[in-house]
């Protein structure tokens, strides 16, 4: 997995021989370190890299720990943020307010490796399903909601026209509801993708990718008989390894939205390269359309996150289950584009079968 995709930790201590001795864990098991000194630093810190978990001392020069927990808890964009107390104070009293003000765990020095390791594995994992859990809440409340309501309105005008209206009137209502009908599996088959995925362990294998891009296609049939779109594909692909079924997802999704968003007669192009240290392949699709700015690439892979330049019905679950989908086989996910030149939304899959770190992959 590239580094940068790595879980970030925010360690906040002064002591820099236990700060260092946390950095190593961390590196060592697959995290990203992101290091403070003091509070001050450490505010800093979590303001510019929005870490997945801080792990701060109690008991340092200028802000303590428990003002820490407060700051954070304070901020909109901390406040959900893990973070896990690390302090020679082990009385009661400490651990209580600890928790009052926020923290999600108390390890006492000194601590061994196992110990923290698995309270950041265990709060990383119990953050992210409240985080999908409230995604999917999300999902259910106002995504199914709107095409339901056309459904049923669609099936009650046609209702109230029996005997009423001509064949080719009633003809025309229905297809609107079985257009509804589709976008609602649609949602739900991507929710039951996404909640697949997290439980799901794989032996990544090697992929025909000419066959998985072919099965895309085919499953976009209905799409791309009422939006044509002209798809390239090159001659060859280059060889990666995965799970085909997954990687059929993210071809179908990648596509959808190029389809969607590629302008009134959409121009996709598909290809794939190795990338130069031979240890990943990239692929991509290329649409025509009218491209994103800076701020909305940023937001692009966030779950279930709307992007108000992208003028669309879609329900934001796509890049959510792509994203997911090739985390988890070693890979990782991106968007080049610019206003007015269409956007190239890519993945990159290992090229060989070698276990992967941190991805939850089953050892081939």
């Amino acid at each position: 997995m590239n580094p940068m995709n790595r879980p970030a930790v925010l360690v906040i201590e002064d002591d820099e021989a236990v700060r260092q001795t946390l950095a190593d864990m961390l590196e060592l098991n697959g995290y990203r370190s992101v290091l403070a000194g003091n509070g001050t630093e450490g505010v800093a810190a979590a303001v510019r890299a929005t870490p997945s978990l801080i792990i701060t001392d109690l008991a340092m020069p200028g802000m303590t720990g428990y003002q820490l927990l407060e700051t954070f808890r304070m901020d909109p964009n901390l406040r959900a943020v893990p973070v896990i107390v690390i302090s020679a104070k082990a009385d009661r009293a400490a651990t209580r307010r600890g928790m009052e003000l926020g923290a999600a765990d108390f390890i006492t020095k000194p601590f061994t490796e196992d110990e923290v390791i698995h309270s950041i594995a265990t709060r990383l994992e119990r953050q992210e399903l409240v985080e999908e859990l409230d995604a999917f809440s999300h999902t259910v409340a106002h995504d199914l909601r709107n095409p339901l309501a056309t459904l049923t309105g669609w099936i009650e005008l046609t209702l109230s026209l029996l005997g009423k209206a001509d064949e080719a009137t009633l003809r025309h209502h229905l297809v609107k509801a079985v257009n509804s009908g589709r976008q609602l599996n649609g949602i739900i088959d991507g929710l039951l993708v996404l909640a697949g995925v997290r439980g799901q362990s794989v032996t990544p294998g090697p992929l025909d990718m000419a066959a998985l891009v072919a099965e895309a296609i085919e499953r976009l049939g209905h799409m791309l008989r009422t939006q044509p779109a002209h798809i390239e594909k090159p001659d060859s692909w280059p060889a990666a390894v995965g799970h085909a079924p997954w990687i059929v997802e993210v071809w179908t999704n990648y596509i959808s939205n190029a389809v969607k968003h590629g302008g009134a007669d959409p121009h996709i192009v598909l290809g794939g390269e190795v990338r130069p240290d031979g240890r990943f392949a990239r692929f991509w699709v290329q649409d025509s359309g009218p491209g994103l700015d800076e701020a909305a690439q940023r937001m692009m892979f966030v779950p279930f996150t709307r992007i108000s330049t992208v003028k669309t019905r879609g329900h934001g679950l796509g890049l959510s289950i792509v994203r997911r989908i090739v985390d988890k086989l070693g890979g990782q996910v991106g968007v080049v584009s610019k206003p007015g030149a269409g956007a190239r939304f890519w993945f990159e899959l290992p090229t060989d079968a070698r276990p992967q770190s941190d991805t939850g992959l089953a050892a081939p």
